[in-house]
């Protein structure tokens, strides 16, 4: 059986060796015809060019002409839009998130309300921030609410001298939403 394979091979190699050896290699092509409308003169209108109308009843494949000129159709106006400011039961359910200022993280509760009670009450909302961090619980105090990063660093300097001591800094209402502890509770 061996042998066979050898020799059937051998004989199949020399085929393709030899000059004799010839390929038919053939090809074909298409080439599909469309057929055109025939357009027997165009019509011209007042204004001095052309013009065809495809109507519906006509057979597919066919245009017929019209003697009527066109005419420009006006785009309609886009109706105008007034901005209504939000009302105030709008401005409750979705209050603004800035930036605010954490001013202090404490321990315990009689802490937070201990700082609380010496932040400056001009109609800027003070928060606290629960959380749990490394297992021990924090409780963070945060001031005011700025509408971008820098009105909240300039209000850093606005504070007492005693919280400035404790080394505030600015940080993300929305990161706070958007963190692991999201609760805010407002203390005044």
């Amino acid at each position: 059986m061996k042998k066979v394979a050898i020799v059937g091979l051998s004989v199949l190699l020399s085929a393709c060796v030899s000059s004799d050896y010839v390929t038919d290699v053939s090809s074909e092509s298409y080439r599909e015809e469309y057929k055109t409308a025939k357009v027997e003169q165009p019509v011209v209108s007042q204004q001095g060019t052309s013009s065809a109308i495809v109507e519906d009843n006509v057979q597919p494949g066919t245009v017929t002409m019209s003697s009527k000129p066109m005419t420009k159709v006006q785009p309609k106006a886009k109706p105008s839009v007034t901005i209504i400011p939000p009302t105030a039961k709008q401005k409750a359910m979705n209050p603004r998130y800035g930036f605010t200022i954490q001013v202090v993280a404490v321990g315990s509760q009689t802490k937070v309300d201990h700082f609380a009670r010496k932040l400056p009450r001009d109609n800027q909302p003070i928060w606290e921030n629960y959380k749990v961090v490394n297992g021990t619980k924090w409780y963070t105090v945060l001031y005011g609410d700025y509408a971008t990063r820098t009105d909240a660093k300039a209000a850093i300097s606005e504070l007492p001298v005693e919280f400035q001591d404790l080394k505030p800094f600015v940080k993300s209402i929305d990161d706070i939403k958007n963190s692991q502890y999201p609760t805010l509770n407002k203390l005044n």
